[in-house]
């Protein structure tokens, strides 16, 4: 039996979203850890999130995607071009965002997405999906 395009995570419960308060250390600008529905995903542009580590979920809440952006056209460019895959587009629902500075090192923005995934508990029930590891995470954050 192969694993859906799409795996499906945990439902993301207050107390898993509280644990993600403290993962982006100096670099957190802000938490939007209410869901925001998908099609509002532009909103994330008026606030002039450029950084930062988003979770999307389907309509139960569970988690579909874990993700970063980085980039010039902010994190709204990022989900925007998840928006273009079909299969993607008809299961995202909501989507929660830690604001990270614009200056986040990369290898501090890859351990805070890897910290995530750890306290999430998605490395192997999100299988195919990869994060990267959260090697040196506190020392690189705090």
């Amino acid at each position: 039996m192969s694993r859906p395009l799409l795996p499906a995570g945990p439902v993301l419960t207050a107390p898993l979203l509280a644990g993600l308060a403290l993962v982006g250390g100096r670099y957190l600008q802000g938490l939007y850890l209410r869901p925001l529905p998908w099609a509002d995903r532009g909103h994330f542009d008026e606030l002039g999130i450029l950084t930062g580590v988003y979770l999307v979920t389907d309509i139960a809440g569970r988690l579909r995607w874990l993700g970063q952006a980085s980039r010039l056209d902010g994190l709204t460019g990022r989900l925007n071009g998840h928006d273009r895959d079909p299969a993607r587009r008809a299961t995202f629902a909501g989507v929660r965002v830690l604001h990270l500075d614009d200056l986040t090192p990369t290898e501090a923005l890859n351990a805070i997405e890897g910290r995530c995934a750890d306290l999430l508990d998605v490395r192997q029930s999100m299988k195919p999906r990869r994060w990267p590891p959260a090697t040196n995470w506190l020392s690189l954050v705090a």
